[in-house]
């Protein structure tokens, strides 16, 4: 399983939403939270990290479960949540729910690992031939 690690994204002081990143090479298997994390002061704990997903970075909607719950993750500064195979294509990090956004104090910077497929990890180029040949 070859990782691409991309930097990013980056929610900026002041504010609870990132801007896109482009996930599109494969799915998140890692998410790495920044070293702080502003807490929610209503529940007192850490706010909530939920994401928007796009599939052309332009128009992007909340991520939820077919149950109908907004996907979120709780947010333990400095650390890596894996097991996760979130979507692939574009991806908005939210700080806080899509109901309460929490803005962040600090400029906060995640790293996400993306599941890449080999063919796409180097730069050989794989043909599979289906069916026989006629000569």
């Amino acid at each position: 399983m070859p990782l691409t690690i991309l930097n990013g994204p980056i929610i900026q002081a002041g504010d609870s939403l990132s801007a896109g990143i482009d996930c599109s090479a494969g799915p998140i298997v890692k998410i790495t939270m920044p070293g702080a994390w502003t807490i929610d002061a209503p529940t007192g704990g850490p706010a909530a990290l939920t994401f928007l997903t796009s599939s052309d970075g332009i128009m992007y909607n909340d991520v939820f479960d077919p149950a109908g719950n907004e996907l979120s993750y709780v947010v333990i500064a400095g650390t890596g949540v894996i097991g996760m195979r979130l979507t692939t294509g574009f991806v908005k990090f939210r700080s806080g729910t899509r109901a309460r956004p929490v803005p962040q104090i600090d400029l906060r910077e995640f790293a996400v690992a993306l599941d890449v497929p080999a063919a796409a990890a180097g730069s050989e180029l794989r043909v599979r031939l289906v069916g026989g040949f006629a000569p």
